[in-house]
């Protein structure tokens, strides 16, 4: 293994690719190359040594002062990017170096993506990371904090909440985290023959150099991930569907029903003015029996009048009796008049 210095660090530039990063990561994995910097949260002139030294990120880009601030650096979009749409279709897109394309993040959904940067790191590094906050007052939600232990070898595949009703974009261009170095208070001795099964807490297997596709599989078998937001979003449209045909119906029922009862009132008017009429009718005819019957009873009176002396007494009781039913009849006529004036039918 070729030599790489371990105090004089000052003209070492970062790895200028993958290969040479692994291989200083290889060389630094248990051995601490800045032993006089004390354990705790590293402020940037510190991990900037760290990560030129032992290629614990790449690419790593510390002439871009842009990318720093007191104590963390920003990363950016890289790599894979994964989502699913609402019909459970699984959607990836690879961005490449040096391109500066728009990553889409739908509304009210989860968008898995990775960083540019590869990381390695030693036993006596951890990374925590945050998304930028610009990201988060535009209602993009991260997590709090996530913690990278040490010897993590791989790509970060970091779900990014839209919470929004609004689809938004970021840049491939455009910070997307800010990450963190903290030295642990406890690391292996410096001999890199040691090896992780000598020192009996290397880090699982199944952590390191896991494609994104692995993480998903063991996590969640590899079925759609989705926001809970959107699928209560569209139980909601739903529901608010089937009440609305609901009420459409109820409506239709309403407007049926008024029309039924309508006629039904009519029916009852015109069978009511049916009944009286013929109620009426009934009783004019009795009138005209009771007339016809009068006719004929006078008609005889003058046949017998000219009857002898012995018939006087007989015609003036029946004068007497035509006498009462002419007044009967007079009394029924008015009132049948009275009635018929009244619309209410006479008492039987």
């Amino acid at each position: 293994m070729p030599y790489i210095p371990i105090c004089d660090d000052a003209d070492l530039p970062p790895a200028e690719s993958q290969a040479e990063a692994e291989h200083r990561f290889q060389y630094f994995k248990y051995i601490d190359p800045l032993p006089d910097i004390e354990p705790a949260l590293l402020w940037s002139e510190d991990f900037k040594r760290y990560v030129r030294i032992t290629g614990m990120l790449h690419p790593f880009y510390p002439e871009d002062k842009g990318r720093f601030k007191s104590a963390s650096y920003e990363a950016r979009p890289g790599g894979s990017v994964i989502r699913w749409t609402t019909d459970g279709r699984k959607v990836i897109e690879e961005l490449k170096p040096g391109e500066n394309r728009k990553i889409l993040l739908p509304k009210n959904s989860i968008t898995f993506m990775q960083i540019e940067s590869e990381i390695r790191l030693p036993e006596y590094i951890a990374l925590r990371f945050n998304l930028r906050i610009t990201h988060v007052h535009r209602g993009l939600l991260l997590g709090t904090g996530p913690l990278i232990d040490p010897q993590f070898e791989g790509n970060l595949l970091i779900p990014v909440h839209n919470l929004t009703d609004q689809d938004y974009e970021i840049s491939q261009n455009e910070g997307l985290i800010w990450i963190e170095f903290t030295k642990t208070s406890h690391f292996l001795p410096s001999e890199p023959e040691l090896g992780e099964i000598k020192a009996g807490i290397a880090i699982e297997d199944y952590k390191k150099r896991r494609g994104t596709e692995y993480y998903l599989e063991k996590a969640n078998q590899n079925n759609p991930i989705r926001s809970s937001i959107e699928g209560i979003l569209t139980q909601a449209q739903a529901s608010q569907m089937a009440a609305e045909a609901a009420a459409n119906r109820a409506l239709n029922y309403s407007r049926l029903f008024a029309t039924v009862g309508f006629l039904g009132i009519a029916a009852m008017v015109l069978s009511t003015v049916v009944a009286l009429h013929q109620y009426f009718g009934q009783i004019g005819a009795l009138v005209q029996t009771v007339q016809d019957k009068a006719s004929t009873a006078l008609a005889k009176i003058d046949q017998l009048s000219s009857t002898s002396d012995e018939s006087r007494k007989t015609i003036e009781d029946q004068r007497r009796e035509l006498r009462e039913l002419r007044d009967s009849l007079k009394e029924l006529k008015a009132l049948v008049d009275d009635r018929q004036g009244s619309g209410t039918p006479p008492r039987q």
